[in-house]
């Protein structure tokens, strides 16, 4: 069949203008889908709630194109319609087919979409596959459908910030309050890997050393007298004397009586201590000699101390630490190195929170000036009713 007379065709802008409106929608609708399901599910549904909504958005258009409207709603904006060639309503399975085939016109440079201007019916390659048109049967309303691409497209830009950013903000501050509410840096125990909870004292820096004085002289020492020499006469070896075997009983009767041989050793040394006596007088007026002082050379620098050798650093290695240390100088100095501000630990807890949970004014601040966000600690100062905190907390909320 033919298609009716006095036909007029749907030009290549015209459709196309048709085509920004409809995605316009497409995008507002899948925008707010994606944001409800964002907020509703779990992060695992999340990648199935996507799929349904790109599968919904992909049928926007053979569904409406085969309803009574024969249009999407961008289309009828403009007075479009779409159609067999003899007039009649096309069917969901050619509507779907026309959406199918829309992927060979956009293959190639997206000519196929660009033929529209230039065939005779205004047809695009997915049209000719499909064997269908676009017809103008209405008032083409233009600003209006200019109106809705931009507003489309431009709305969740503005509006998606505005419902998820709050809803993210009052996430973290609940988890923060979970986090806080359960931990005491004072209190809790240490465990094996984790940072000890008491205070760690500062170490008190090492004195400069100082040039060592010249060592006094060492006194004289006096000179004990000499002991008595006393004359001990040396008795000469005695000359081995062989004598003929005997038998065993005589020389069972000659053995020695053991009584009288241990006797004899004990009378021997009392005679030699007997025989020279010991100075006690001298002994006790001698002194002891004193140890060599050690002379330090003057034109020598002074021995480099283990603080000059290790070199200059930080006090502690961490921002954490320094929090729990409650030591604002510290503080500031690893701030001034670079050191992240809002590094959280194992649990999630910020430094500025660790502060707040202790009260601790001055490191709070100190955090704060260097850059440390403060709505994570604002309800664990209200908890703890630190009303200073609170307002110094609340001085830096932007």
């Amino acid at each position: 069949m033919s298609e009716p007379t006095g036909t007029q065709y749907g030009g290549f802008w015209v459709r196309f203008l048709a085509f920004l409106a409809d995605s316009a929608i497409v995008f507002v609708i899948s925008s707010a889908l994606f944001v409800g399901a964002a907020l509703a599910l779990a992060p695992g549904d999340l990648t199935l709630a996507v799929i349904a909504i790109w599968i919904l958005g992909f049928l926007y258009w053979p569904v409406l194109h085969a309803s009574r409207l024969n249009a999407t709603f961008g289309k009828a904006i403009l007075g479009l319609r779409v159609s067999r060639f003899d007039g009649r309503r096309i069917s969901f399975p050619r509507a779907l087919w026309r959406e199918i085939a829309k992927i060979f016109s956009g293959a190639v440079f997206m000519l196929g979409y660009v033929i529209a201007a230039v065939t005779p019916r205004k047809q695009a390659l997915h049209d000719l596959m499909a064997a269908t048109y676009v017809s103008r049967e209405g008032v083409s309303r233009v600003f209006p459908a200019v109106l809705v691409a931009l507003a489309g497209f431009a709305t969740p830009v503005f509006v998606a910030p505005m419902l998820v950013d709050p809803s993210v903000m009052a996430g973290m501050e609940k988890m923060a309050t979970d986090t806080v509410s359960q931990y005491d840096p004072m209190k809790e125990p240490n465990r094996p890997g984790t940072m000890p909870a008491t205070k760690v004292p500062p170490r008190k820096p090492t004195p400069a050393p100082t040039p060592a004085a010249k060592a006094p002289a060492p006194a004289p020492v006096a000179k004990a007298p000499e002991a008595p020499k006393v004359d001990v006469p040396i008795a000469e070896p005695a000359k081995p004397v062989i004598e003929p075997a005997k038998p065993a009983t005589e020389a069972a009767k000659t053995l020695p009586d053991p009584a009288k041989t241990a006797a004899e050793p004990a009378k021997t040394m009392v005679d030699k201590s007997n025989a020279a006596p010991k100075p006690k007088a001298a002994a006790a007026k001698q002194k002891p000699t004193p140890a060599p002082a050690v002379v330090r050379v003057a034109n020598r620098p002074p021995a480099a101390t283990s603080e000059a050798m290790r070199g200059s650093g930080p006090k502690y290695n961490d921002l954490m630490t320094a929090v729990l240390a409650k030591d604002p100088a510290a503080v500031n100095e690893l701030l001034r190195l670079g050191r992240w501000v809002d590094k959280p630990d194992s649990r999630g807890r910020t430094p500025l929170m660790v502060a707040t949970a202790q009260d601790d004014v001055p490191t709070a601040e100190a955090l704060l000036r260097g850059g440390a966000s403060p709505r994570p600690a604002v309800r664990v100062a209200e908890q703890r009713g630190n009303g200073e905190m609170v307002a110094l907390l609340k001085r830096y909320t932007r």
